[in-house]
């Protein structure tokens, strides 16, 4: 009998030992303001590491949702608002947005813009306290360079926004320069003069901490061709999500907010983009 007893309890001291081996190995939640993070309305849990790519926009499928489920495109009517463009940045693929100022088969939400988004993707949102690297490409296809006599347009080629309200960071043209702009003010040349660029492709790198407590950060970095990534703007201490929507997303292409051709406005702009991604950091 005691035999028996000794050999029950090693088996339950093997099992134990082989479960805490087995949880010690599986990856810690990336989210810190909940215990969980869900990817439908089930209780799922969605894992997720530093170093994840939660996001890889690279078109190759040659479709403009780029065969992933959920990726929004254009909402404008107009059938060249959104188009398949070959080659792309480093592929066969990339895509194109195009708006057309006075035209309403070019307005989205009663603006002049055509643009893609991650709305749908769960992965791609984003909540206070979370670490994430963005990152995307782009050319300004043809693009007609700015002069005095013209309004300081900004077109906005990438945005990180809530569901509600205005974005918290964008990247936009504006005069002959790319620049970022976050909080009410804030704004840095990324590339001071574009108009030696046009018709390249230029990659642009965004790493936040978001945050609505006063510790995030932002950390932009502009890869100009055949260079490399360079650091052009960095900011601490920030509350930058500054919203109470549940949470925030992405969107790429054209935004040209209030524009119009009897301001001065120039008609026709086209940019295009490719690999948009997101990593967890």
């Amino acid at each position: 009998m005691k035999k028996t007893a000794m050999i029950f309890q090693g088996i339950v001291f093997l099992t134990m030992a082989s479960f805490a081996s087995l949880t010690s190995c599986q990856k810690e939640l990336q989210s810190p303001i909940a215990a969980s993070q869900k990817t439908n309305a089930k209780s799922s849990l969605n894992v997720i590491a530093s170093g994840d790519t939660l996001l890889n926009v690279t078109y190759e499928s040659g479709t403009l949702n780029s065969g992933i489920t959920g990726l929004g495109s254009t909402s404008a009517s107009a059938p060249d608002a959104a188009y398949m463009i070959s080659p792309g940045k480093t592929g066969n693929y990339g895509i194109a947005h195009k708006v057309v100022l006075d035209d309403t088969a070019y307005l989205s939400a009663g603006q002049p813009r055509s643009e893609s988004d991650a709305l749908g993707i769960t992965n791609a949102r984003f909540q206070p306290g979370y670490a994430r690297r963005y990152e995307f490409s782009v050319l300004l296809k043809d693009w007609t360079t700015w002069t005095s006599s013209m309004p300081a347009d900004a077109d906005i080629l990438f945005q990180a926004k809530p569901t509600s309200g205005g974005p918290f960071f964008f990247i936009a043209a504006k005069r002959n320069a790319i620049v970022f702009r976050h909080g009410a003010t804030a704004q840095d040349n990324l590339v001071s003069d574009y108009t030696s660029y046009i018709n390249q492709w230029i990659d642009f790198r965004v790493d936040v901490l978001w945050s609505n407590s006063g510790t995030g950060t932002y950390s932009v970095y502009t890869r100009l061709p055949g260079g490399n990534y360079t650091l052009k703007a960095q900011y601490s201490n920030e509350s930058n999500y500054s919203s109470t929507s549940a949470y925030g997303y992405i969107k790429w292409g054209l935004y040209r907010a209030d524009q119009s051709t009897a301001n001065g406005s120039v008609t026709t702009r086209i940019a295009y983009h490719d690999n948009i991604s997101i990593i967890a950091l």
